[in-house]
């Protein structure tokens, strides 16, 4: 599924993390305001942010 990401960092980040297994593993981790576009595998994704980060996702 292809979706956008959008970022307000406010001086922080907001990771993409999958899970594998009973793990999370970050596979991106973006650190400046924008739009991102991602390809979400069939997967349990979630969107994780730090220090005072803001998201949204768009399908």
């Amino acid at each position: 599924m292809r979706v956008t990401l959008g970022v307000k960092a406010n001086g922080g980040s907001v990771a993409v993390q999958l899970k594998m297994d009973t793990n999370w593993v970050t596979s991106d981790t973006f650190w400046n305001d924008g739009a991102y576009q991602l390809n979400i595998p069939k997967a349990t994704v979630r969107f994780v942010p730090a220090s005072g980060a803001a998201f949204e996702v768009f399908a």
